[in-house]
């Protein structure tokens, strides 16, 4: 059976006394004690807690140390044919907020062409999206729409408040989700810089065919949310 390096053990053992001793703001001990604690050398101990930065468990202030950090936000992402991203947000006592990155129309990817079951020679919008919890990025999208549903759509994302909104109030579509899939994957370079994360920190990928009343397939779109500040909830019962 293959050992777990020592550096993991490490940053398990201080996870768990972060929950369940220390504070929010309160110092961690210093390296050397650390070091001498878990009979390991400095370069151990700082990998272990290298990892737990990652983890936005705690903060490093160079020259000072280590301390817990806040506690992060917990958003439960609910997997429903009606869950709209800013009713969920709102549920949980925070403040949804969205930023429109991007918007072009052209011939989409095969992916998304299969995706949408368009024609060849079928238009999309495709829409770049942020989207915030109490002013925190949460989630980076992106989202494409069959231009034929959607006439003049781009026109009226300004301002940008929330993409259902405009589905709802503009051209009659509710939207309800089709399927779902999740994959578990690590940000590029420019979504960890859009989320303000490190490297790596996971990110969870929901790409989803959305439908209106009639069956027609009106939205693909790829989220990508913060894996360190979101779970998965799935209703069967909707």
């Amino acid at each position: 059976m293959k050992e777990i390096p020592l550096d993991l053990k490490i940053a398990d053992i201080l996870q768990k006394e972060i929950k369940e001793k220390y504070r929010e703001g309160e110092r961690l001990p210093s390296e050397a004690s650390l070091c001498s604690r878990f009979k390991a050398s400095r370069y151990v101990v700082r990998k272990a807690l290298s990892r737990l930065v990652q983890m936005g468990l705690i903060n490093s202030r160079q020259g000072v140390g280590y301390f817990v950090a806040g506690k992060p936000l917990c958003i439960r992402y609910c997997l429903t044919p009606v869950c709209r991203y800013s009713d969920m947000v709102r549920e949980m006592g925070l403040i949804p907020g969205a930023k429109l990155l991007k918007k072009e129309r052209h011939l989409p990817p095969k992916e998304v062409k299969d995706a949408l079951e368009l024609s060849e020679g079928e238009e999309v919008y495709k829409l770049e999206i942020l989207r915030y919890a109490d002013g925190v990025p949460l989630a980076y999208s992106f989202t494409w729409l069959p231009t034929k549903f959607f006439e003049d759509f781009l026109n009226h994302t300004t301002p940008f408040f929330s993409l259902y909104e405009i589905m709802e109030r503009v051209y009659g579509v509710r939207p309800l989700r089709m399927n779902s899939v999740l994959q578990a994957v690590f940000p590029t370079a420019k979504e960890a810089l859009y989320l303000e994360i490190s490297s790596g920190t996971p990110l969870l990928q929901i790409s989803s065919v959305v439908k209106d009343e009639k069956y027609r397939r009106v939205e693909y779109t790829e989220s990508k949310y913060r894996g360190d500040l979101c779970k998965v909830s799935i209703d069967f019962n909707q």
